[in-house]
Order: structure tokens, then sequence, then C-alpha cells
């Protein structure tokens, strides 16, 4: 009987990989959210990455301040940028007004470490045009999968840009 089990649970498996190399190129694949990521410490930048790839996201680029994250956003045309809000020299909230003017289609999560500021800091990022402001802590994959499921139809990059 167990032998009937094993050879029916092979056939099936087989089957499966038939159909997925079979048909899965051709099945249409949701686009996947583009993100920039803007953190000066580059152990919560990893840590960021694994969260956000696990979710379903698709990570295009990393900067570790402002200015540097200015000139991802235009070469890398990210769907959504995850940005600290203490930066060295321009913090998160100056940087998330100046990223929504060098791209403005660009959604920005504004983060932070500091609980104890967060109204505070939501206050300040929703001015200056992020979509939220998240705690560090209350970082996980079901919010990020949230991200993903928010992101609009593609759109048509900028020439130079990568589809």
């Amino acid at each position: 009987m167990a032998f009937c089990s094993l050879q029916f649970a092979v056939c099936v498996l087989r089957f499966a990989f038939f159909y997925v190399f079979r048909f899965a190129p051709y099945a249409p694949h949701p686009p996947m959210t583009r993100v920039l990521i803007v953190d000066d410490q580059p152990a919560f930048r990893r840590q960021l990455r694994r969260l956000l790839t696990h979710a379903g996201l698709t990570v295009v680029g990393e900067a570790g301040s402002v200015a540097q994250a200015e000139t991802l956003a235009l070469a890398l045309q990210p769907d959504l940028a995850v940005m600290d809000v203490m930066l060295p020299g321009i913090s998160g909230i100056a940087g998330t007004r100046r990223l929504r003017a060098v791209a403005p289609d660009l959604r920005v999560i504004v983060v932070s470490a500091h609980r104890d500021r967060a109204d505070l800091f939501q206050t300040a990022a929703q001015e200056a045009g992020a979509e939220a402001f998240v705690a560090k802590d209350d970082l996980d994959v079901s919010l990020a999968r949230e991200w993903a499921e928010t992101t609009p139809e593609p759109r048509t990059r900028q020439e130079g840009g990568t589809p």
C-alpha cells in the first residue's frame, strides 16, 4: 500500500514539474515592486533587503545618504523607496521632498528606530510627501507584501532607465 502511495506521489510530482516547466514561461507574471533602500547602516540595509525579497519585492539599489538616493532614483527608477529618518547630512524627511522632486511617481515609506517620536515623524513624513511612517520594529513580511500589492500598474520608464 505504501509503495502505491509513493508511486502516486512521484507521478503527481512529475506532472507538476512538467506543467511548471512547460507552461510557466507563458504565464503572465505580476509586476515586481522595485525598491530603493536608503539607510546609513549597512547591517540594517542587509536585513531589510532580505525581508523585502522574502516578501516578493525586488530591491534595485541601496543608498547610505540622500544624495546617493537621488542619483540612484534617477538611474534605477524604483517604484518605492524605504528611507530612514536619521541620515547623515540631510534627514529622511527633507530627503523625501528631494526624492519626490526628482521622481514624482516614487512612493516613499519613512522608517525610524525612534518609536518614541513616531507621532512627530509620521506627521512630518506625510507633510513631506511620504506615503507612510513605520517604526523599524514594526517592519515585517506582511507589511512589505501590502506595499507590493499597492504598487500601481507598471509605468513606462524614461529613456536611459531599465525596463
